[in-house]
């Protein structure tokens, strides 16, 4: 009786805010440690020195942390994923709505679902930022709790604040971060393009009722929400992963500079004392490993992103359906 009257109470316009932030949760469950691999294959100073590929590195991170290491920098992301996927569904109904009015989700273009992807991504930078900055800090701390810089998420964000300041520390790499997400555009498109053709072509659709009020009542089947949560966030990755390599260079900078030792090298990653540039971190990683050194990561990042976003979308539709049929009694 309470879920009943819960649902009776929330207006339809928050459902996709809802809906986000519980698919957010789930995505963060299952894709947490692939990507703490993609993020130290990333950030390790020589390719091939550190780690021979991520079968390697998450054989050594789970023998020298335990498991407990490929869950490293979790928290910040379990504080703010939810926020994050609120804004980032929320924000995308919102503008699809806004540039689609009165023509649901299943009929409005492809063209539109991926720029509403994109706006999207826009509005969840003030959050993703911080969040992926100082997950990326922790997430290179290599070693027991004993070695490490920072101690969790409080102390980390605390020493960021304190040597450069909250929009210094958080929220200085902001626009390789707002390039990064501009990339929700395929992810958005590509998950309903996705869906479609698995639903119309695969007959992946649930139908309740019978005769003509079944046709219009059907609804996304679990299946086809699953594979094209899969689908889309491959497509995502796949064009986003360059713009994700280096802002994680550039958010790890300081680490990489006080665990080397080699004066040459940390010449590479400093240049006058400064922090280096997004062309800098471009022009130096094709010089020394072609345009495949920006495609670091890419075998956790793909095989983390079919399963995570199949639950994201999966929790998202499951959640929205919930609340819709609700509605419709």
């Amino acid at each position: 009786m309470a879920l009943v009257s819960l649902k009776d109470s929330v207006p339809p316009t928050l459902v996709p805010w809802i809906a986000g932030s519980l698919s957010g949760c789930a995505n963060l469950l299952v894709g947490h440690p692939f990507d703490t691999v993609k993020v130290r294959l990333q950030t390790q100073p020589e390719p091939g020195k550190t780690f021979r590929g991520p079968i390697d590195c998450l054989r050594r991170t789970v023998a020298g942390e335990g498991i407990l290491g490929l869950y490293k920098g979790v928290t910040p992301p379990l504080l703010g994923k939810g926020m994050v996927h609120s804004v980032l569904f929320g924000a995308f109904e919102r503008t699809r709505a806004f540039m689609s009015p009165d023509v649901p989700r299943a009929k409005t273009s492809i063209a539109v679902v991926t720029c509403a992807g994109v706006v999207a991504g826009w509005c969840s930078v003030v959050l993703v930022t911080p969040i992926d900055q100082i997950k990326a800090y922790l997430q290179v701390q290599y070693g027991s709790s004993q070695a490490t810089k920072y101690r969790g998420v409080a102390d980390c964000t605390m020493g960021l604040v304190r040597a450069r300041g909250i929009v210094g520390g958080l929220y200085r790499f902001w626009f390789p971060t707002m390039l990064e997400m501009t990339m929700m555009g395929p992810y958005f498109g590509g998950y309903e393009a996705s869906r479609r053709y698995f639903s119309d072509k695969c007959n992946f659709s649930t139908q309740h009722g019978d005769g003509d009020k079944a046709t219009a009542s059907k609804s996304i089947s679990p299946i086809a929400s699953f594979l094209a949560g899969g689908v889309g966030g491959s497509l995502f990755w796949i064009v986003a992963l360059p713009f994700d390599a280096v802002k994680n260079q550039l958010m790890t900078q300081s680490l990489e500079a006080s665990s080397l030792t080699s004066s040459s090298t940390k010449n590479i990653i400093y240049r006058n004392g400064d922090l280096r540039t997004i062309h800098q971190i471009l022009s130096q990683t094709l010089a020394r490993q072609g345009v495949s050194g920006l495609y670091r990561g890419m075998a956790p990042a793909l095989l983390r992103t079919f399963p995570a976003n199949g639950a994201t979308f999966l929790t998202y539709e499951t959640v929205t359906n919930i609340f819709a049929e609700n509605h419709l009694k």
